[in-house]
């Protein structure tokens, strides 16, 4: 994943288009951190790819400095056009594996983000938010780049919230 976001980073600046996020000054410095501090566990309530197209661009973004996991009660195959716009963007998503929720795994996380409404998961102590984004497998690649965009722009407000980046200004 280093290598082809590194290519797409070289790609941008080629292009004169500025990166969207910067990373926050401190530990880590856009390295993987051996213990990154926080977690997001990103939980699908079906059987879609929404989890899973979500801690790919997670942890592309917040470079090692958010622990993210897909978690879903059946894991899919996105398909061919989901990691090709992925791809577009550097991201690897064979790097990300699903993984069936459990207590234990939901207790890791310090922000649980549940890919779609369910009140029994947003329900208790933990930080919890909900997206709603359409399943992007079986969609036409415009529909999938449209969906990778939602999410990415959800994924860079996240990091900004966490305080991991700050936006970029316009030029």
């Amino acid at each position: 994943m280093s290598a082809s976001g590194s290519e797409a980073a070289a790609a941008r600046e080629r292009a004169g288009t500025p990166p969207r996020l910067v990373a926050v000054p401190g530990a880590g410095n856009g390295r993987p951190q051996a213990h990154p501090a926080r977690t997001v566990v990103f939980l699908g309530v079906a059987d879609d790819a929404t989890s899973q197209v979500a801690a790919a661009l997670l942890a592309h973004r917040s470079k090692g400095r958010v622990r993210t996991v897909s978690a879903s009660p059946a894991t899919v195959d996105p398909g061919p056009a989901v990691a090709a716009a992925l791809a577009e963007l550097g991201v690897d998503l064979g790097l990300v594996a699903t993984r069936r929720p459990s207590p234990a795994l939901l207790g890791t996380a310090d922000l649980l983000v549940v890919m779609g409404y369910d009140e029994h998961a947003l329900a208790g102590d933990r930080p919890s938010e909900d997206w709603c984004i359409d399943d992007p497998r079986g969609k036409d690649p415009e529909a999938v780049r449209c969906i990778r965009d939602a999410l990415d722009r959800r994924v860079q407000r996240l990091l900004i919230h966490m305080g991991v980046a700050v936006p970029t200004r316009r030029r």
